[in-house]
């Protein structure tokens, strides 16, 4: 292959040209149970990869169910499936199914479909496989306020993240400062009042071959009532510790990863909420 892949499922399968990997992504989407799979701010939207979550949702999946050893192959070696993770609205498992790629030198795969456990192309399988998991500590999910306060390199943040400031904010260094710490503190309060606004985002590091769940809290710097980013917060030891923040487009995305995301602060970006 001359190319490198960003995922490991473009490494090792063809998911055809843009315009039928679309249609494939349209289909699953439709056969799914409703949910939205395109980004919501125009800064990010692509009109032709138009289910951008949906494909990154995908890829990550198949990366831990790699990493599992989830993956499913019929016994004469000619066809491949996962479980997508994804349900009809009847409940039923949802599969990709895979046929070995005839052209040389290419993917060892090619994606034929989406497929139900009835169908009968899944037939060859003789069990069908799990879904990806991606905790090993429930605690993991639910954020400990005692660990309280997070804790704060207000200079990095800020010198790091300042395009992703600029794209919701107009202040100066000074103000934008004094908004980031009155906002952390009023998301601290919160989040003793209910652990729920902080939901999990799945965070791969290639680098150091780790995964790590991470927390992502609402950061309100306009008003607040409505979220502007996300702040993304890691326990190490004893203590929480900021991150980074996420446009929450991109927050929505990375939650998606592990489940959809429920919390009302992020669900307002994507037409739910009560808030």
């Amino acid at each position: 292959m001359d190319f490198k892949p960003e995922y490991n499922l473009l490494a090792d399968a063809y998911l055809g040209s843009k315009e039928k990997l679309n249609e494939k992504l349209r289909k699953l989407a439709q056969m799914a149970k409703s949910e939205d799979w395109d980004f919501k701010d125009e800064r990010y939207r692509d009109e032709s990869k138009p289910f951008s979550i949906l494909y990154n949702y995908l890829n990550f999946t198949y990366d831990r169910l790699k990493e599992e050893g989830k993956l499913a192959f019929s016994p004469d070696g000619t066809a491949m499936c996962f479980n997508t993770g994804l349900q009809t609205d009847l409940d039923n498992d949802i599969y990709a199914f895979f046929i070995k790629n005839m052209i040389p030198g290419k993917q060892p795969w090619y994606l034929v479909k989406f497929c139900e456990p009835h169908d009968r192309e899944l037939a060859v399988f003789s069990k069908l496989p799990d879904i990806a998991e991606y905790i090993d500590n429930a605690s993991d999910l639910i954020f400990d306020s005692k660990l309280l306060p997070i804790r704060v390199n207000y200079e990095h943040i800020i010198r790091d993240n300042r395009e992703r400031f600029s794209s919701v904010v107009d202040y100066d260094e000074y103000e934008l400062r004094q908004s980031v710490e009155s906002a952390i503190k009023r998301v601290e309060e919160r989040v003793r009042r209910n652990y729920k606004i902080a939901i999990p985002q799945y965070y791969p590091v290639k680098s150091e071959n780790i995964s790590k769940i991470q927390l992502l809290l609402p950061l309100c710097l306009k008003s607040p009532h409505k979220a502007d980013l996300a702040l993304v917060v890691s326990r190490e030891g004893n203590a929480y510790i900021a991150k980074t923040v996420l446009p929450l487009d991109w927050a929505y995305m990375n939650s998606r990863r592990i489940v959809r995301p429920d919390a009302d602060w992020i669900l307002e970006q994507f037409g739910g909420g009560d808030k």
